[in-house]
């Protein structure tokens, strides 16, 4: 299946058009966090588009996923439906097996040359990027957004040092709401309503296919 399709570039003078931001994640399932997050950032960094990126299998997880990738997919694609400028990218759930963001990155380029992206990353998941597969190519390679949020900072210089470019990084600041999915998820084994936190078709999908129920 072709990639989602960038919007038209915003001005003439930008053969490019404006960045698009890639945030991936398990998406186990999307929820209203992940949202806002993706909506915030669309707009503090002036990205034209932010691409949700659900993993067809997570590096760093001992265990899989609880839903499917098709089902974890299809969340995300009814979660941004109404969304301005949020995308759902089915690219590493196609490619399938581990989701290692530098083969994505490297696939983007690839296939759009010339359009520019970059990672968004919480500050958290920042500080694990030393662990992460082919960091180093990754590192020289990417450019990155990295966000902080009231749960979570991290300093620029400490982003530095753990090898990200000055050139090719920036970091801002969100106020997203403290959700998780295994909250979700929990709520959903006993029984309980998860209306406050994820979508309406996105709850609406889990509970016509019965997911996450003990």
């Amino acid at each position: 299946m072709p990639l989602p399709r960038p919007s038209p570039p915003r001005g003439e003078g930008d053969a490019g058009g404006g960045s698009i931001g890639i945030m991936g994640g398990t998406y186990d399932p999307v929820h209203n966090g992940h949202l806002a997050a993706a909506r915030q950032l669309r707009d503090e960094a002036a990205l034209e588009q932010v691409w949700l990126v659900p993993n067809a299998y997570p590096p760093h997880r001992s265990a899989a996923p609880v839903a499917s990738a098709e089902d974890r997919m299809r969340m995300v694609e009814l979660a941004v439906s109404d969304q301005p400028g949020l995308v759902a990218s089915r690219i590493e759930v196609d490619r399938g097996g581990i989701s290692y963001t530098i083969d994505t990155a490297r696939e983007l380029a690839r296939t759009l040359p010339g359009r520019r992206f970059e990672l968004l990353l919480g500050s958290d998941v920042a500080l694990q990027i030393r662990a992460w597969h082919e960091a180093d190519a990754l590192l020289k390679e990417g450019s990155f957004t990295i966000f902080n949020r009231p749960d979570t900072s991290i300093a620029l210089s400490t982003l530095y040092e753990l090898g990200f470019s000055p050139a090719r990084t920036r970091l801002v600041h969100l106020d997203t709401p403290a959700i998780a999915a295994h909250q979700v998820r929990d709520r959903l084994r006993r029984g309980a309503p998860i209306d406050d936190l994820v979508p309406p078709p996105v709850a609406e999908y889990i509970q016509a296919h019965r997911l996450y129920q003990a």
